[in-house]
């Protein structure tokens, strides 16, 4: 019999030359490198890990979305029933955080809805509340939603979807992988969604070669309600070789930055490595010239064009800065204070997952946003 030692070695020398083999499958893989030339980049500039555990009673965890409106920020759990909205303070002086304290709680209420899952937040233009992304139970037929709620929780309105996301049409959405992203558009006539990996019949999920795995970024406008506009993001594939059987890629967050440019991030998580299964990067697309798939049902067999992305931030560049040397699950953006040069700040959060699947973060990233005038 052979000995555990002699078993283990004999599996790590596979697992090097599937790799390996893989490494070179990849060769050709898609969006890869930072490009420097991109109209914006993101310069790390500081890292603060919230241990603070509880606030009001309430557990401190889950933070799924982020926003500012100048003066404090609001942020989101996503827990599944009873979601909580956070109100902030984040003090950022000479580029660190100073502290992040927690000065209000709300229970997010709205009448019919069971489960909710909730995925990113935003301040309303008009100062009326927040807008709300949910993923809804796919699992139990209850779907995702986009919701205006008000500054005490209370749900007052629900967007009309097209068809395709609803769990009763054939080109139903993934359970757990619908509204992540969420953004006030630069005009403020408006907001856009993503959806986090493909409708079913979109595209395959992320595998470690390359795939077409297209999201739907979708805008709604506020006048009436309705999505107006859509476009086809293809996401990239897997980072890493997930040493247990599960590995996932897909959009987190959104941020628009100006009428022709929105920061997609996309998570990738190979499971088996611990706290470091996490690979996060954050891709400008460019928005001006794309085409127009809002009625288009099915996306498997899409030619299409695509949106236009470019690599500005990869995690694996800033883990050496990080304290416990990984970045977590970052799942938020938002625009943060401007700096003392005037460039505007990011900052990014993580979602622990209320340390469900082992000790994770409640991470908080400082970014420099730096915008090119070449």
């Amino acid at each position: 019999m052979r000995s555990k030692q002699y078993t283990k070695s004999y599996n790590i020398i596979i697992l090097n030359i599937v790799a390996f083999f893989v490494g070179l499958l990849l060769m050709g893989c898609k969006t890869t490198k930072l490009d420097v030339s991109a109209p914006y980049q993101v310069k790390f500039l500081d890292e603060f890990i919230l241990t603070q555990k509880s606030f009001k009673k309430i557990e401190v965890g889950g933070l799924s979305g982020i926003d500012y409106n100048g003066e404090y920020f609001v942020l989101i759990s996503d827990k599944s029933k009873n979601p909580d909205i956070f109100k902030a303070d984040i003090k950022i002086d000479k580029q660190k955080f100073q502290y992040v304290k927690f000065i209000d709680a709300k229970v997010l209420k709205c009448e019919g809805l069971n489960r909710f899952d909730p995925e990113s937040i935003r301040f309303l233009p008009d100062h009326s509340g927040y807008l709300i992304s949910t993923e809804g139970y796919i699992n139990s037929n209850e779907n995702a939603q986009i919701l205006k709620v008000d500054e005490q929780g209370q749900c007052h309105k629900n967007y009309e979807l097209p068809q395709y996301f609803d769990v009763n049409y054939p080109n139903r959405p993934r359970h757990n992988a619908v509204f992540e992203g969420l953004t006030i558009d630069s005009e403020k006539t408006g907001f856009w969604v993503i959806n986090e990996i493909p409708l079913e019949e979109d595209g395959k999920k992320p595998k470690l070669y390359n795939t077409q795995s297209l999201l739907r970024l979708t805008h709604f406008n506020f006048e009436d309600h309705t999505a107006d506009r859509q476009f086809a993001y293809d996401l990239e594939r897997l980072v890493r070789i997930p040493l247990l059987p599960f590995g996932l890629n897909g959009a987190t967050e959104l941020l628009q930055l100006d009428k022709n440019h929105i920061i997609i991030i996309e998570r990738s998580y190979s499971a088996g490595h611990g706290s470091k299964g996490n690979r996060i990067k954050m891709f400008l697309v460019e928005i001006s010239s794309a085409e127009n798939i809002l009625e288009k049902q099915i996306l498997k067999k899409y030619k299409g064009k695509t949106l236009p992305k470019t690599l500005i931030f990869d995690s694996k560049t800033i883990k050496n800065d990080l304290q416990y040397k990984f970045i977590d699950n970052i799942e938020g953006i938002s625009f943060g204070p401007n700096l003392p040069n005037g460039n505007k700040s990011l900052i990014l959060v993580s979602d622990n997952n209320f340390n469900a699947i082992g000790k994770q973060l409640n991470q908080f990233i400082l970014l420099e946003l730096i915008k090119s005038y070449r």
